[in-house]
């Protein structure tokens, strides 16, 4: 079995158990109804990724940033989530969260975790409250951020391994040189996983990265 160097988490339904980061907020602040027609928007090529978190964005803006962290504390840990990444440190591997949800909750988890990277789009705050949105890891840069952790650390990106779930996770998955779908949300990313697991449980991914 191949011995990773790297192994790079999607965030939401992956090292979180929830809706998504953005669904969380929207959900708890009653502008998830909103939100759905910009998301269309973005699917149906009218606009942007950029635009798309922008107008959801706005719908938040002037709420105090510590009621955003407080729903997004309240998610919970993917089952096994613990377990897996004190393993992977065992091994010798590095960690990173690459998300297109909110950095609050994949800094919470780096943290919790003890995660060696987290990468997530930022919200901008002025005086405490939500005014804008520092956009980080793009619908389709998934791939490009995986390739600078992997420069940074002076590792092949053929010694790293990629776990997500949805459609924006195939960049990712396309340089990793190892992918697996984790409870897909959608059948394309299917095409590009070297293994699918259909269970809630993180631990579920270890034979696979591993040797025992």
């Amino acid at each position: 079995m191949v011995a990773f160097k790297l192994v790079a988490f999607d965030l939401d339904g992956v090292l979180v158990d929830g809706l998504g980061s953005w669904i969380e907020v929207h959900k708890a602040l009653g502008t998830y109804e909103y939100s759905k027609n910009h998301g269309n928007e973005f699917y149906s090529g009218k606009i942007t990724f950029d635009e798309w978190a922008r107008r959801d964005v706005e719908l938040w803006k002037g709420v105090e940033i510590e009621r955003i962290r407080e729903i997004l504390y309240r998610v919970k840990l993917m089952n096994g989530a613990k377990e897996t990444i004190n393993k992977l440190k065992e091994i010798g591997c590095k960690t990173a969260i690459i998300s297109g949800g909110l950095q609050i909750l994949a800094d919470r988890v780096k943290k919790e975790l003890d995660i060696d990277y987290a990468f997530a789009n930022k919200l901008i705050c002025n005086n405490g409250r939500v005014c804008g949105i520092n956009q980080i890891v793009d619908f389709n840069g998934k791939g490009n951020i995986l390739k600078m952790i992997a420069e940074r650390n002076g590792i092949d990106t053929k010694k790293c391994a990629a776990v997500g779930d949805y459609i924006n996770d195939i960049p990712l998955f396309k340089t990793a040189g190892f992918s697996i779908a984790f409870n897909p949300k959608d059948n394309e990313i299917l095409k590009f996983a070297n293994v699918v697991i259909f269970e809630k449980d993180l631990t579920k991914i270890l034979p696979f990265l591993h040797g025992d």
